[in-house]
């Protein structure tokens, strides 16, 4: 007898539903599962992607690819006003684009306005920066990378968080954690001397508000945003260790592994898991090959680890069912 079956007998016995209810239920449930395996993985309408939204997706493939191909042949015959029109352009008709197919309201359009407006994030970014390297706005000169890179992350923020408000989907939370990695590869640019201290730690604060803002509610779509700002903690804690940190550095990277596997088991979260073993992984072999090139019996002894922890996950998920029923009883 089923786990369903079982119920409807205990409902029934209980006075709860009487047989023909019972009855009824067994026939909904048993159609439903019919319908299921006559078309298994079929999406509910308006899930499933149409042409429409695949042709779309193309055309703005299409037009990311033309810009880029036109920086790269004729930039420098093209004189200043010219080149700002040449992305500045395509980004204000990627954000037109976005906000009529955000205006018809189905799900198809509303994916392909996303879409189109993370595009516009970084046809706009491009845009500011030419702007600021051809006309030189609020005094920074042309060769002050510091404070232009500043400019320009501080401008990609501003409008992804824009457009996340606007249309709070996937390619909107992608398109803001990226604008803030840059913005933190800015920050860290700032002194006269490149510091991935700076730069790392400003993206693992970045992360951290994303993750405080996903867990209250406050960032949707609540998986989307979990495993971006997790893969914003992630690089951040990473990168000031493993780039001219030295060995005291990289400890933050697997204090955060630990902390991401151990609040993504705590959440339910598989994307905060995903980023955790991720880095873990990552550092791991870095730390090694970093630290004990010369030593054979380090990573031996990680190849035996691994191992064992593979067996114990394998076994406990062999015996898991067995441990449910025994507490059960």
């Amino acid at each position: 007898m089923t786990e369903a079956e079982e119920a409807l007998r205990r409902w029934a016995e209980a006075g709860l539903i009487d047989e023909a209810t019972a009855e009824r239920i067994r026939q909904f449930e048993a159609a439903r599962r019919q319908q299921a395996r006559a078309a298994p993985g079929a999406a509910p309408p308006g899930e499933r992607p149409g042409l429409i939204e695949v042709l779309l997706y193309l055309g703005i493939a299409v037009l990311s690819v033309g810009v880029f191909a036109l920086i790269a042949q004729a930039w420098d015959n093209l004189a200043s006003f010219p080149r700002v029109l040449a992305i500045g352009v395509p980004a204000a008709f990627a954000l037109l684009t976005g906000g009529l197919l955000k205006s018809l309201g189905e799900a198809g359009y509303r994916r392909g306005a996303q879409f189109s407006w993370a595009a516009a994030v970084g046809l706009a970014a491009g845009t500011v920066a030419v702007v600021l390297h051809e006309y030189e706005p609020l005094g920074i000169a042309r060769d002050d990378d510091q404070a232009a890179m500043l400019i320009v992350g501080v401008a990609a923020t501003a409008l992804a968080l824009l457009l996340w408000a606007l249309n709070p989907m996937t390619f909107q939370v992608l398109a803001l954690g990226a604008s803030l990695f840059f913005l933190g590869q800015a920050i860290g640019n700032w002194p006269d001397q490149y510091s991935a201290r700076l730069a790392g730690g400003s993206v693992v604060l970045f992360g951290l508000a994303g993750i405080a803002l996903a867990e209250l509610g406050l960032m949707a779509p609540r998986d989307s945003s979990r495993l971006t700002f997790g893969l914003l903690l992630a690089v951040g804690s990473y990168q000031p260790g493993f780039s001219d940190g030295g060995t005291p550095w990289e400890i933050p990277a697997f204090l955060a592994a630990a902390g991401l596997l151990g609040f993504g088991v705590y959440r339910g979260s598989f994307g905060y898991v995903l980023c955790g073993v991720g880095l873990l992984f990552v550092a791991l072999v870095r730390a090694i090959f970093q630290n004990f090139s010369d030593q054979v019996g380090a990573p031996v002894a990680l190849i035996i680890s691994g191992a064992l922890l593979i067996g114990a996950v394998l076994l406990l998920a062999r015996l898991a069912p067995s441990l449910r029923r025994g507490s059960a009883a």
